[in-house]
This record gives C-alpha cells, structure tokens and sequence, in this order.
C-alpha cells in the first residue's frame, strides 16, 4: 500500500519538459505530450511514463515512448540501494549483452529536478506477470495453454541464467563490489546481510529473520569461485513477455556480485511463495522445483550445489522486506499494521525451511 505523494502533475510536467530541453540543447520544441504521474510514494521506484517529441537539427522530427524510474521519497526497501549506480549504470552496461533490457537515455543526480535521482529508458510493449493477485492466480500466465506455459517457462529460466554468465568486469560493472563490507565473495555477503538485518529491524529480535539469519551464519557455503552478476529480484513479474518470448528484464535494485545460485534461490522462494503462500496451485505446465534447479543447471552448465542454502537467504531477504513494508503500511493503517512483520506467508514459509515454529498470532483487537 503506497503512501500517498504530493506531487502535481502540471509542475512536472513543466520541470520535466525544461529538463529534456537542456539534455538535447541542439534539438527544438521539445514537449511532453502525455505523462502519467504516480500519486503515491512508498518504497519501490515510482514509475512515471511519458510520451515526448522534438525536432532535430536536420529537421526531422522524432517521437519517443519513455519510462522514468525515480528513487523513492520517503521509505527504502534496502539500506544501500541507489537508483543510478544500481539501475541505470547496470541496464546501461547490459544493453550490448544478451540479457534484454531496455535502452536507458539519461539519468539526473540532482535532486532539485524531482525531489530525487531519477533515470528515463525507452518504453518496452509487452506482459509483466502480475504480484497482486499473484499470475498464478490471474492473467495471461494463467490464459496460456499448457505447453505454452511450459515454454513460457522455460524461456523465463532461461532468460534469468544469463544474468549469471556475463562477465561483469567486461562490462564495467565494478563498483558493485562492496569493498566496505569486506573481500569480495562470502564474506562481502555475509556482512552485508547482517547489516541489512541491523539496519531493517532496527536492533530488535525477530522471530524468524534472526534465527533464519543465525542458520545462514552456521551453513554459508565457500563458494567465492563462482562470484559473478546476481540480478536480486529475479522472478517472472519483472520479466516482459512477447508472448512466450522474454523481451525485457526488469527492477535491479538488488543487484550484487555473488553466486548465481543466489538468483535461483530467490526464484523458487518467490515461486513457493506465488503459489503456496496465496493459496494457489503450480499450474499446468510451469516448471516445478525439481524441474526449474535441472533447467537452471543445463544452461549454467553446473550443479546447483548450494540451493537449499540460498532458497534460505531469499526467504530471509524477504522476511526484511515485509518488515519494512510493515513500517510503511502502519502509516496510513495505524500500528496494528505491524504484525505483518511477522504474521505473514513468507515468514511462514521461511520459518518450515529452517525447521522453526512459527509464533502465535496476536489475538484480534477488541471493538
């Protein structure tokens, strides 16, 4: 549930137009046709899109579809996620690789502009799976027949392990090493967590993150030899679809340098948790766990060793989530809106993997 903004869509428009004017100083009558401006700030990237046109100096004129992703206002999701560097700079240096992403056009680091670092990309048509209801409940995901969503699928598996074979150095994506959380592999990871866990939970004891966190610290695995590009919050709703075919990847916000089993960890978390966790069944045709680890290793070219152990972090990753997203709900709905923090279908999830119980609910407020 998003918190609402204040944002007037005649004044940006107005800044945005004088923005675009000064990033094409040689083109003319520069103007924003369309823009749709959303009135809420939470804690995902606010999404503007915009249609633009101008002419150029050789007279033509040209027309663009443009999507701007603005950092939010108020709330973050995560402690060290920058618009720019986690999301512009990476589509950008993805865009000569296999991984389909869209073209990015700008970026702006002054806040003066919007209130905050914002980015504009080209505008990409297509299907996004849905989060709410979940697209294995509703959508086009569920319209496809069986075997188109078997190839759906397998597309989509397939698109996600090529996140995991591009050579980052090549592609200039060094300062995703967190160097201030230590030597680069395990121990870079490990910190960093703990202080995502520090920094969501604000030093009080959660039932189900901290104890997931203390089964991580005992089973880390040694794994440095497989660092390489994690895109973070890889599942189907930040894919676009053509069809069956994957035509844009999505949302790198958790964007880090790890093993790539940490992507397919974070898939089947999220999978189990589309399905399970909202009461749904695995429809017909799409991949499950078995299926989608052995698809994950035929185009990896190698055993999935550690899935267990990273199906974990993602269950624990997103128990900090609904911790935050708590805080942010408890804004507009009062603080009884905190229990979510723990009463909740990825808590509960994550609670079965590590072999805890979960706690009982609080008893329903009286009238």
């Amino acid at each position: 549930m998003p918190v609402e903004g204040q944002r007037d869509p005649a004044e940006v428009k107005v800044a945005l137009e004088r923005w675009l004017a000064d990033k094409m100083p040689e083109a003319s009558g520069v103007e924003i046709t369309s823009l749709e401006v959303p009135q809420s700030s939470g804690f995902s990237n606010e999404t503007f899109l915009l249609d633009a046109r101008w002419t150029n100096p050789d007279g033509t004129d040209e027309a663009a579809e443009l999507v701007l992703r603005s950092q939010p206002l108020v709330h973050k999701l995560f402690p060290e996620s920058e618009l720019l560097a986690h999301q512009y700079e990476v589509m950008q240096a993805l865009y000569d690789t296999d991984v389909p992403v869209p073209r990015t056009r700008w970026a702006e680091d002054d806040p003066a502009v919007l209130g905050a670092p914002f980015f504009v990309m080209d505008r990409l048509h297509g299907l996004v799976p849905g989060d709410a209801p979940p697209y294995t409940v509703e959508g086009f995901v569920v319209d496809m027949t069986v075997d188109e969503r078997n190839e759906w699928h397998r597309n989509a598996v397939e698109v996600l392990t090529r996140v995991g074979k591009v050579d980052w150095q090549a592609v200039g994506l060094h300062h995703l090493d967190q160097t201030h959380h230590g030597e680069l592999g395990p121990e870079q990871r490990r910190n960093y967590f703990a202080s995502y866990l520090e920094w969501a939970t604000k030093g009080e004891q959660h039932p189900i993150a901290h104890p997931a966190f203390e089964w991580l610290m005992a089973n880390w695995p040694d794994d440095g030899e497989h660092t390489a590009l994690c895109w973070g919050d890889a599942r189907p709703g930040n894919q676009m679809y053509r069809g069956t075919e994957v035509i844009g990847v999505f949302d790198w916000e958790m964007v880090s340098l790890g093993n790539p089993e940490s992507d397919l960890g974070w898939w089947l978390f999220l999978q189990r948790y589309s399905t399970e966790g909202n009461g749904a069944p695995l429809l017909e045709g799409m991949l499950d766990r078995a299926q989608t680890i052995a698809e994950w290793e035929r185009h990896m070219g190698r055993p999935a060793t550690h899935v267990d152990f990273y199906e974990v972090l993602g269950g624990f990753q997103f128990c900090l989530v609904m911790v935050k997203l708590a805080e942010m709900y408890s804004m507009s709905l009062g603080p009884a809106a905190l229990t979510m923090a723990v009463h909740n279908p990825v808590a509960a999830i994550t609670a079965e993997l590590i072999g805890i119980d979960m706690p009982p609910a609080p008893e329903p407020a009286s009238a």
